[in-house]
């Protein structure tokens, strides 16, 4: 009696058939004012990153921030102990006068590909912003000023 040896396809020839996709970095970028008085690097990481990295789903690869702001200082700070690239941009003050902010903001939202923004207590400006940027289909987060909650805007 003849024997047939059947050759089926090897697990790994099935598997480079498939095509690989990898998960879309995330860069976080933080704008607003926040009262940096009510902020520590432990209510930081408690309160603010660890609800932030429950909603992401996984740890953001970089972090863009502006260079001014304790609570910017307070974010690179947590951001150095998880091992997360972080990007301070200045703003030129002298050179650019009152449109440093805009354009340092301009260059943070053009960079990131999630948002964290403090909305303020008297200013709609920067809720705004966080409309406009969700319709663009960023993912964007916002802190309450009065209750410090985060709440993704959903457009």
């Amino acid at each position: 009696m003849d024997k047939y040896l059947i050759k089926t396809q090897s697990t790994t020839q099935l598997l480079n058939d498939e095509p690989l996709t990898t998960a879309a970095p995330i860069v976080l970028g933080v704008l607003g004012h926040s009262n940096a008085q009510q902020w520590t690097l432990q209510t930081i990481a408690d309160d603010l990153c660890a609800p932030l990295l429950g909603e992401l789903g996984r740890i953001p690869e970089a972090l863009v921030v502006p260079s001014d702001g304790t609570t910017s200082l307070l974010l690179q700070a947590w951001a150095e102990r998880q091992k997360i690239a972080v990007t301070p941009l200045d703003a030129d003050w002298v050179r650019l006068g009152r449109r440093a902010r805009a354009l340092r903001d301009a260059r943070i939202l053009k960079e990131c590909s999630h948002l964290l923004i403090f909305l303020g207590k008297r200013s709609d400006t920067y809720e705004k912003l966080a409309i406009r940027e969700a319709k663009k289909g960023k993912t964007v987060f916002t802190v309450d000023p009065e209750t410090f909650e985060i709440v993704q805007w959903q457009v």
